[in-house]
């Protein structure tokens, strides 16, 4: 061989060197290799079928999710049935999970991704995934703010340092912390009896009735404007206005529509008598109705159902809703609390609380366990 040619390859060799070097160097602190949270990952979705328990927590917030010989329960509140389909669609997002960028792996600038543990400004969650026969979490991963085009959130392993940038999602199981978060974990609606379902309803001794598919209040208005009234302020409220029966007919003939509960827990004995409980009485037809009482602790509005007076053939709906009632009261969704609240701001003489039904000197008994077939 001679010179020229052996001058030749090394000048070849000596380039494919450098441009490798230039490559890693160019890759540098965004390289993205398989092992951490891919493995994390992998492990799961080998497991998924063993998969007995979902944590997650937010701050001061916490959800965890266990299943037994009857299904998912709540047992964050109190053993209450969860939802499959959100334990699924979490379990499904973390194993979708992709690194895309290396990012940071000093502590003190993990806040900047929301991705610091413990958290005071409640950004980062902390998501555990629990398998059969296994004490350790078999995923144990800090979730942090989400990111955008393409949809991601940042992501670290509890107890390293080093996060990441992932493209997916946890679902809307993930955002815990919400106002809705809860409510996408239990399991519901736990009542679906559309206006149109019922006969009447029965509030504070006004009666509403539904006739050709629209809701009348009797008796009518006690004091009808004068036919010919003096002039008013355009900006003041009309003087007929009464935003009691307003709230009346805009909220309660759709009480049990779709509800889906934004919070429960069991029920206590002292509900029954809670201080300006508000009693509704809806009627499903001639031989069913359902008692509903409602009242505020805090800015939050708790329901307690129940059947009411039921006579005839059973009323198989009402008879599988009246199953999750039992023993439980709800929190109505936020988005209702506004339109509720007239109710209650009437006043103590416009709404008085409801005389307790059980006779005197007696104390309402305990709520019942759960039953042992719920799933």
């Amino acid at each position: 061989m001679n010179g020229s040619k052996v001058l030749r390859i090394l000048i070849a060799v000596v380039f494919i060197v450098v441009l490798v070097a230039v490559l890693l160097r160019m890759a540098g602190p965004n390289s993205v290799d398989q092992t951490g949270i891919g493995d994390s990952m992998v492990n799961l979705a080998e497991l998924a079928p063993k998969i007995n328990a979902v944590e997650m927590e937010n701050g001061s917030e916490s959800i965890r999710a266990e299943r037994g010989s009857n299904g998912w329960v709540v047992t964050s509140r109190d053993g209450f049935p969860a939802k499959p389909e959100t334990i699924q669609e979490v379990v499904r997002g973390l194993i979708s999970l992709k690194k895309s960028q290396r990012m940071t792996a000093k502590p003190d600038r993990h806040g900047e991704l929301g991705v610091a543990w413990p958290d005071e400004k409640k950004e980062s969650r902390r998501v555990r995934v629990f398998a059969e026969g296994l004490a350790e979490p078999i995923v144990d991963l800090i979730v942090g703010r989400a990111v955008q085009a393409p949809a991601g959130v940042y992501v670290r392993k509890n107890g390293e340092n080093q996060s990441w940038r992932c493209i997916g999602t946890l679902g809307a199981g993930g955002d815990i912390g919400s106002a809705s978060s809860m409510s996408s974990w239990l399991l519901g609606p736990i009542a679906d009896f559309s206006a149109d379902e019922l006969q009447e309803v029965d509030f504070d001794g006004l009666k509403m009735t539904r006739k050709d598919g629209q809701w009348s209040i009797d008796p009518p208005e006690q004091n009808p404007p004068a036919q010919n009234p003096p002039e008013q302020d355009p900006k003041a409220p009309s003087p007929s206005a009464n935003p009691r029966r307003d709230a009346m007919k805009g909220t309660l003939p759709y009480l049990l529509s779709g509800f889906q509960p934004e919070d429960v827990r069991r029920e206590k004995p002292e509900d029954l008598s809670h201080p300006n409980q508000l009693s509704v009485i809806l009627r499903i037809d001639a031989d069913h109705t359902v008692d509903a009482r409602l009242w505020k602790e805090g800015d939050a509005i708790w329901i307690r159902l129940a059947p009411g007076d039921c006579t005839g053939q059973p009323n198989e709906k009402l008879t599988q809703a009246a199953a999750q009632w039992a023993g439980w009261v709800f929190k109505m969704p936020s988005w209702r609390t506004g339109y509720l609240n007239p109710l209650f701001e009437a006043g103590n003489d416009a709404v008085s609380a409801p005389k307790s039904s059980l006779p005197e000197g007696s104390v309402a008994s305990p709520p019942p366990a759960t039953p042992s077939s719920v799933k």
